[in-house]
């Protein structure tokens, strides 16, 4: 199992992978410094979740979304 770190927009703009990792201490410490470079306003919260290859990941991801992502 591998250990993604995620932008997941709040709008409608495709989310954005940031890492992949083999542990979930090294995901978990990107996970908390991108989550510290938010600002108020920014469209996206950064989170981090295991999964077993990117197909998934990319899934998961999508399932968090509060909006759909645009066909584009």
């Amino acid at each position: 199992m591998r250990f993604y770190v995620y932008a997941i927009h709040t709008d409608e703009t495709r989310n954005r992978l940031h890492d992949v990792f083999d542990n979930s201490a090294d995901a978990e410490a990107l996970e908390k410094h991108m989550q510290e470079k938010i600002q108020p306003g920014d469209n996206y919260f950064v989170t981090m979740f295991p999964a077993e290859n990117v197909d998934e990941a990319r899934a998961k991801a999508d399932e968090m979304r509060p909006l759909p992502q645009l066909n584009s």
